[in-house]
């Protein structure tokens, strides 16, 4: 099965600032998160590393950024 190209014009994309200071660039970082063992597949505590953007400029984490994260593990 072929795989078909997209193409995407990102002149149309808005960009994303930071909500703090309003930077435009952002870096990867890893935020760490404690599950419950009440919640936890296994039922017993997990350290979960969880992907997220800060900015370059104040090292803040959008909301944004957060949540959608934390949504897709």
């Amino acid at each position: 099965m072929s795989q078909q190209e997209v193409q995407v014009d990102l002149s149309k994309a808005d960009d994303v600032s930071c909500d703090k200071c309003q930077g435009k660039l952002f870096q990867p970082v890893m935020m760490i998160k404690r599950l419950s063992p009440i919640v936890s597949p296994t039922g017993q505590e997990a350290i979960v590393p969880v992907a997220a953007f800060c900015c370059e400029q104040c090292s803040h984490i959008n909301k944004e950024f957060e949540e959608a994260e934390i949504s897709g593990v």
